[in-house]
């Protein structure tokens, strides 16, 4: 996961939570930033994993996009 260091003006976050069937939440975090050289966004994955909880998936957002 890149820290939020390496993260660049970042234009905006996409974050996609899912319900499992075992339970658990899948997340995915996302950060688009505009290309210093071309006009165009770039996305760069920041999470993508499982986690038991709603709490903490929040938990996992905050602590990824704290700068």
């Amino acid at each position: 996961m890149p820290s939020p260091a390496t993260l660049k003006a970042v234009e905006f976050f996409t974050i996609q939570l899912a319900q499992l069937s075992d339970g658990m939440i899948a997340i995915s975090l996302t950060a688009t930033t505009v290309d210093d050289e071309e006009p165009q966004l770039l996305n760069q994955e920041i999470i993508s994993d499982r986690v038991a909880s709603i709490e903490d998936a929040l938990t996992l957002i905050k602590t990824s996009i704290a700068g």
